[in-house]
């Protein structure tokens, strides 16, 4: 049996950025509480969570005068001034990529296009764009939500924007059925963040390489990165198991005499991924 590891695995320089924010977030001197989870990873807040900070979704809970960490993936505009309207110490751990997608959105819409975004509606991230932009854009993330979208009767032009963590398999269709129909304005922006992109063409590589490898996705159930590397590894398909930690793997029934290739999403401790390799190893 082998184990391959790639080798983009644990948190990204971003997540990395964002932690080291909200741990010194229990040094400014009041209580601490996360407006939702700083990332999609329950490991990785179960840490704070032992440190007294308290995990709510609604600002209503938070009372003035608290240290309020916002989630990495942004803070609806509304949602930030009802904070400081209670005289709350902001800790805005928004990552940097996700900030730039926001500016990047209003100028877009400032020069007269029509805002269609590939994503997640309920997402933290896409949420907090839409909370920026003047008028209401589309959000879009399967082929007959798109091609609702640009049906022959809506006016464009359109700009088309991404949440960072959209699966690029689902955009690269996307791509491509513009280009089969033959659309005229429509302006693609690339705004998938280079760090997802990254790990999916790690994961490609190995696959074409290692075809008979066994893959283990390891990540939080709400993350949209680690869903990504998911839904690539079974649109390929091979065996792909998402789990969230090494606990989680014991309970599987996984092959006999299998070689196994472990991915991680973006928000995943790199302790979580070394359990996961050191049980495989142990088999």
């Amino acid at each position: 049996m082998e184990v391959r590891v790639a080798a983009s695995f644990g948190f990204c320089k971003g997540v990395r950025q964002a932690f080291a924010l909200a741990e010194r977030s229990f040094e400014l001197g009041g209580p601490v509480y996360f407006l939702g989870e700083l990332v999609h990873n329950h490991d990785a807040m179960e840490m704070f969570r032992a440190r007294g900070a308290r995990i709510v979704e609604n600002p209503e809970e938070i009372p003035s005068g608290a240290v309020v960490v916002t989630r990495s993936h942004g803070i609806p505009k509304d949602v930030q001034e009802e904070l400081l309207r209670k005289n709350a110490t902001i800790v805005d751990t928004t990552c940097p990529k996700v900030k730039r997608v926001q500016v990047l959105a209003r100028r877009l819409e400032e020069e007269g296009y029509r805002l269609v975004v590939f994503g997640k509606a309920s997402h933290p991230e896409v949420q907090a764009l839409l909370s920026v932009l003047k008028k209401q854009a589309q959000v879009v993330a399967t082929p007959e939500e798109w091609q609702k979208a640009f049906a022959v009767d809506h006016q464009g032009p359109f700009a088309v924007l991404a949440q960072t963590t959209f699966p690029s398999v689902l955009l690269q269709q996307f791509e491509n059925w513009v280009r089969e129909q033959g659309l005229l304005g429509v302006r693609i922006v690339h705004t998938l963040c280079d760090e997802t992109e990254k790990r999916q063409r790690e994961l490609e590589q190995n696959l074409e390489q290692n075809p008979g490898d066994v893959v283990i996705v390891v990540g939080g159930k709400h993350s949209a990165n680690t869903r990504s590397l998911f839904v690539l590894a079974e649109r390929r398909g091979v065996p792909v198991f998402w789990v969230e930690n090494a606990a989680e793997l014991r309970s599987l029934s996984l092959p006999k005499r299998a070689s196994f290739f472990i991915t991680s999403g973006t928000s995943t401790p790199d302790w979580v991924v070394q359990e996961v390799v050191t049980y495989l190893q142990s088999l």
